[in-house]
């Protein structure tokens, strides 16, 4: 089976404050864009385990990928002791806030269902993404939403209206988890407008400008 994993921006962004699991209480709207990995997932009935393969030599592996784990989750969930193969090519950028990792592993869970037959709903799917990753189950959704708590409670929505966007990616990346652990000490630069956006109709705040 082969699948496209999209790439998503976050269109506005309010951190709430900081939660006791060390992760930080959000809300923020998010919408996929036609950027994608591409995945490609095998049965395999003659082999157990998860095979994992990449055009990217700097993608972690093993446990360390969300995509293995996905699959491991999913492995468990369902009691199944046969095997996979999963080929990625990968094309979003790391380290962009694009959720490359958890656009693969959603897109895992998703060709799995379909492979074994297990026919779970999107919202147990969903609910068995939360423990791979907080943007997880926003992609099992497929569809713009405005993501709660720390990105896992997914309410999907409509955009008013397509949106075209230009991505910039810098040379360096910016880690998520160091993006987050900075943003309590941070200070707002002189001569900058740190004001409400107004885009498409809508009014947009990034707490992590």
């Amino acid at each position: 089976m082969q699948l496209l994993a999209p790439a998503k921006i976050n269109l506005s962004l309010k951190i709430l404050g900081p939660r006791s699991d060390e992760f930080h209480e959000i809300e923020t709207l998010i919408a996929p864009i036609s950027l994608y990995d591409e995945l490609k997932i095998e049965r395999r009935t003659s082999k157990q385990g998860i095979e994992f393969r990449c055009n990217d030599p700097s993608v972690p592996q093993g446990d360390d990928n969300l995509a293995v784990r996905a699959a491991r989750a999913f492995f468990k969930k369902m009691k199944i002791k046969s095997g996979v193969l999963i080929e990625l090519k990968k094309k979003i950028p790391h380290g962009a806030g694009l959720g490359g990792g958890s656009s693969d592993a959603a897109s895992t869970l998703m060709a799995l269902n379909e492979l074994f037959e297990a026919k779970l709903t999107r919202e147990a799917l969903a609910k068995m993404a939360e423990g791979i990753g907080s943007d997880v189950s926003f992609f099992i959704f497929q569809s713009a939403a405005i993501c709660r708590g720390r990105g896992e409670l997914v309410s999907p929505i409509k955009l008013r209206k397509q949106l075209f966007v230009l991505l910039l990616k810098p040379q360096f990346g910016v880690p998520t988890a160091w993006a987050y652990q900075r943003w309590r000490g941070a200070r707002e630069i002189p001569g900058v407008s740190y004001a409400a956006q107004e885009f498409v109709g809508q009014t947009f705040v990034n707490d992590l400008e």
